[in-house]
């Protein structure tokens, strides 16, 4: 639906978005990884015309939209990552204003807004104030919001970051339904279990892409075997231990109580670490970007 092509930006001296080129697919759920400063909420603001690119170009449907951000913008739903609603108003009257913003006919208005209250499970706050919510609620309304106007695109930066584990699991069941529904929705997290959801995932580190592809893809294309691996000794005096052993530094990270060897020789070297116990497992999403991070 959406393709970014070369695209750049700079602030002063720092690159923040490095020659990306991304497609954003129809109907999917594309979700955008890395730590934070990665580039991807610049890459956001430049979808929209917030940030005016350096370089690069922008498609929708194949056609190049210039300067003219109008024919994008008419088709999506923009999520900040910072809650923007007015915190003074009620559930119901921040929805009543976004609706006669975005222009919706009243009786249409009616009709939206008490299937958004349904399906967020926001009827029973209709009546409480924005700023009284917890966190999953704000971002629930927040998406309600830009719901109103029946967006094609959904362009959301961080919607779960401080929200509570159920919140985020029933945000992403809305999620999941609109998709089904033929939304094309595009998001930031950096949490890397959270992006596991995605049909598509992007690895971003310092304004570069990484890796893009789906999970079984990127699986697939894995170079390393995962093993997982109890230390006999204790885990950060194993740590210290695998720097002495040639060929290993770099190749080890901890998780827990247990180290995380990924082996991209011959040899499993990890065999050298005393060990109570060894696993071979398949690499998480997480095991997969730090591999990658730590070779860009």
């Amino acid at each position: 639906m959406v393709r970014l092509e070369h695209v750049s930006k700079s602030f002063a001296a720092i690159k923040a978005v490095d020659d990306v080129t991304l497609d954003i697919q129809r109907a999917a759920i594309t979700i955008l990884t890395g730590a934070d400063g990665a580039g991807k909420s610049t890459i956001f603001k430049m979808l929209v015309g917030l940030v005016k690119m350096d370089s690069g170009t922008i498609f929708l449907n194949g056609q190049d939209i210039g300067g003219n951000y109008s024919c994008l913008t008419s088709v999506c739903g923009y999520m900040p990552e910072k809650f923007s609603l007015y915190t003074d108003l009620s559930v119901e009257e921040n929805l009543n204003f976004f609706a006669a913003i975005q222009q919706v006919p009243l009786r249409r208005r009616e009709e939206l807004k008490q299937r958004l209250l349904e399906r967020t499970g926001m009827g029973p706050f209709r009546h409480r104030r924005a700023g009284a919510l917890s966190g999953g609620m704000k971002q629930k309304l927040a998406l309600s919001t830009i719901l109103l106007s029946s967006p094609e695109l959904i362009i959301l930066d961080e919607p779960t970051t401080g929200v509570d584990p159920l919140s985020r699991i029933e945000f992403f069941t809305i999620i999941e339904t609109l998709k089904n529904e033929g939304k094309t929705i595009v998001m930031s997290t950096p949490y890397l279990d959270e992006a596991e959801k995605g049909d598509q995932i992007v690895f971003i580190k310092n304004g570069c892409i990484m890796r893009q592809d789906s999970i079984a893809g990127l699986r697939n294309s894995f170079p390393a075997r995962l093993f997982r691996i109890l230390p006999r000794d204790n885990i950060f005096e194993a740590m210290a231990g695998i720097e002495a052993i040639p060929g290993l530094a770099g190749q080890a990270h901890m998780r827990g109580k247990f180290i995380r060897y990924m082996q991209t020789g011959t040899e499993n070297l990890g065999r050298q670490i005393p060990h109570l116990e060894m696993v071979e497992e398949k690499p998480t999403l997480e095991d997969m970007y730090i591999y990658y991070e730590r070779r860009q």
